[in-house]
């Protein structure tokens, strides 16, 4: 009988993990910046990771930075450990499988893609808006996406260029 139960209770976990599952279609999502002008932000994380959940609420949900990924993103997260089903190009996986494929493993880590499906920059780790020297280094990553400047730097030369347009 007790048998019974487990089996029970492991088809409900996952029957109800594939109810939860995304469809997470990147492509769909670069063709829509492209009328917005945007960039795509994939966000990844895991569940029960410290740095991922405080940047979640102190870096993603600080009302600056949320503000400013709304206007100029479309923010996308993926959680590694949930069965989320991506596209990208011509893969299709889960959130753990698309983060290999596309050369990461560590979390948290933010991506951004423009509307040709490239990803332009990488940010692993934790960036923290309660530490201003993070706060700064995100704020001016956003800025760097945003502005394109990516094009024709660095981000060590814009940070660098953007410090000087600000000491004068």
């Amino acid at each position: 009988m007790a048998r019974f139960f487990m089996k029970l209770l492991c088809l409900i976990f996952l029957l109800q993990t594939s109810l939860n599952a995304r469809d997470i279609n990147l492509n769909t999502l670069t063709q829509d910046i492209e009328n917005t002008d945007k960039h795509l932000f994939v966000w990844f994380h895991k569940t029960d990771c410290g740095y991922c959940e405080n940047m979640r609420e102190f870096t993603l949900l600080n009302e600056t930075m949320k503000a400013f990924i709304e206007k100029y993103f479309i923010f996308i997260h993926i959680n590694i450990n949930e069965k989320d089903n991506v596209i990208y190009k011509d893969f299709r996986g889960d959130g753990k499988e698309f983060a290999s494929y596309i050369g990461y493993n560590l979390y948290p880590s933010s991506f951004f893609f423009n509307s040709k499906k490239e990803l332009v920059f990488e940010e692993i780790g934790y960036l923290d808006t309660n530490k201003v020297a993070n706060e700064t280094r995100f704020y001016k990553i956003l800025n760097f996406i945003q502005s394109k400047a990516y094009k024709d730097l660095e981000l060590h030369e814009y940070i660098f260029i953007t410090k000087e347009v600000l000491d004068d």
